[in-house]
């Protein structure tokens, strides 16, 4: 039985990237996170408690990219994941980080970059 919750199309700007312009003067990402649990006592309960509250996932996510800056997206998202399995009960998470706008020329709508890791 796979049970997850998906935040999708989470929008954050920050100063992100390798080059000296992209780290200058920042840009958008979109992120999707989709973390997985056992939500059937929640299901019974009908409480919060027994539950991943999202907003606070969503709360955790945003302070990570808010206050930290990275070079790679593969570090971001690799931050995202273990930030979440190390605060929340959960057992596998998947973050997908996309760039949109990237610094050469190109026809390319985005890049993504996807990570998951499980719970030890």
């Amino acid at each position: 039985m796979e049970e997850k919750v998906v935040l999708k199309d989470i929008a954050v700007f920050g100063y992100y990237g390798v080059s000296p312009i992209e780290r200058k003067i920042g840009q958008k990402l979109r992120i999707d996170v989709e973390y997985y649990h056992d939500f059937s006592k929640a299901s019974m309960t009908d409480s919060l408690e027994d539950t991943v509250n999202y907003e606070r996932v969503y709360t955790r996510i945003m302070e990570l990219v808010e206050n930290n800056k990275f070079n790679l997206l593969e570090t971001l998202a690799d931050a995202i994941c273990c930030e979440v399995l190390e605060n929340f009960p959960v057992f596998k998470i998947r973050t997908e980080i996309r760039k949109l706008t990237l610094p050469f020329p190109n026809n390319l709508a985005h890049v993504a970059v996807i990570i998951e890791r499980e719970a030890k």
